[in-house]
């Protein structure tokens, strides 16, 4: 059996477990009670580092994704993509389409390491930026900042006008990284807005500049 094909047993493993899983208790980091997550870490692996992304599968592709998303507390395997650019860019590719937003979120933020290849990355993040799902934009900002994109100043303070929370949060991050300058001025937006933990934010970021 080749690499594919392991990876495709393996996630079958995962969903028949799953399958029996009560769909009430699905809450936080579900996914951990499986017992036999090194298997499956191991033929997603194998995949990545046996075959180049242009020989992937449609469902070879679909079970990468699967796999990454569930994966998200350990990040494991998305963590191995940074060395893989071919496959991250191919990955983040499949996942603007995908209905898997916990793949979304951890393909983002690697995109935000790979200024070696900063346009193709940042043309992928703006796609992202725009998804429905909350963490999956929040994440693509923060990395677009990462990446000092041209685009992310504006779409920082787009954020912040939001008035969510966490996004009002992650665009104080990315001012600092790209617009350090108009920091001051957040930060007593910050003050304005109240809550706690924009306020605190406001000010790490701002002391993050010094």
């Amino acid at each position: 059996m080749d690499a594919s094909g392991l990876l495709q047993e393996q996630v079958d493993r995962f969903r028949e477990w799953a399958a029996l899983y009560p769909i009430h208790e699905r809450i936080g980091a579900w996914e951990c009670d499986y017992e036999q997550w090194r298997p499956l870490w191991a033929a997603a692996i194998a995949v990545l580092e046996s075959l180049p992304p242009d020989a992937w599968t449609e469902k070879c592709s679909a079970d990468l994704l699967y796999a990454i998303a569930r994966d998200n507390e350990m990040e494991w395997i998305a963590g191995q993509l940074p060395g893989k650019p071919d496959a991250l860019s191919k990955l983040a590719r499949l996942s603007v389409n995908s209905p898997e937003s916990d793949a979304k979120w951890q393909l983002a933020a690697q995109l935000g390491t790979q200024a070696a290849r900063k346009a193709e990355a940042e043309t992928l993040l703006l796609h992202l930026v725009d998804d429905e799902d909350e963490y999956v934009s929040r994440r693509s900002l923060l990395a677009l900042g990462a990446l000092k994109s041209a685009r992310a100043e504006f779409l920082a303070e787009r954020a912040w006008l939001t008035g969510h929370e966490y996004q009002r949060i992650a665009a104080l991050w990315v001012l600092k990284d790209v617009a350090h300058d108009k920091l001051v001025g957040y930060v007593q937006l910050a003050k304005e807005d109240g809550r706690k933990f924009v306020v605190e934010n406001a000010q790490d970021a701002l002391d993050a500049c010094r």
